[in-house]
């Protein structure tokens, strides 16, 4: 079906009415940004099975979206429950990524830590390897300050936002916000002998 211009309104109430060739507009419209979201999530080869999974429970459960004008926001925090799932029945067997054996990393972090500004990370050609430090500092915290702290920044949504994608009311996001936060510095700080600001 093309899109044709519709609203999400639009094309949910066709696929409510028993249209449900409709709903692939939804899935064009919007498998870039769950593939996107989801590849932040878990390892690449999980990304596409679980954003099939995320539009199948969308579409399962249309009838139960109370905004359809929410429909973007209300699909991403399917996917994110279920890439959430996904992430920790793999966690326990994924590897981390740096070995601190390797001089050529070491030296690397050595350097990347000496630096106190936040331009530095910004103006890295490589952002390879600023992943893997955020994946360092981020790789014994629990799977619900992750998605806090990677919709926060990495997604830019605003905490009233995260709080309804999860089902979590706005002072329990600040407090995950606000502890995730204070975990990545203790280790920053650990790892560096400096203070992350």
């Amino acid at each position: 079906m093309a899109d044709n211009g519709l609203d999400d309104a639009e094309v949910i109430k066709r696929v409510l009415e028993g249209d449900v060739d409709a709903f692939e507009v939804l899935v064009r419209r919007y498998q870039e940004h769950l593939f996107r979201l989801l590849s932040r999530h878990l390892p690449q080869v999980e990304v596409a099975e679980a954003a099939q999974e995320a539009f199948l429970d969308a579409f399962q459960n249309l009838s139960r979206l109370r905004d359809v004008t929410k429909f973007r926001s209300w699909l991403s925090a399917i996917a994110l429950r279920r890439g959430a799932d996904i992430w920790r029945a793999t966690s326990r067997r994924m590897e981390r990524s740096m070995d601190f054996s390797n001089p050529e990393e070491l030296a690397w972090l050595e350097e990347a830590m000496l630096s106190d500004s936040r331009e530095r990370f910004d103006g890295l050609a490589d952002q390879r390897e600023a992943s893997k430090l955020v994946e360092l500092l981020m790789a014994d915290m629990s799977v619900e300050d992750r998605l806090a702290l990677e919709l926060f920044y990495a997604e830019e949504y605003g905490v009233s936002e995260i709080g309804k994608m999860l089902g979590w009311g706005q002072s329990k996001v600040k407090v995950r916000l606000h502890r995730a936060r204070k975990k990545m510095a203790k280790k920053f700080e650990a790892l560096t002998g400096r203070r992350m600001k």
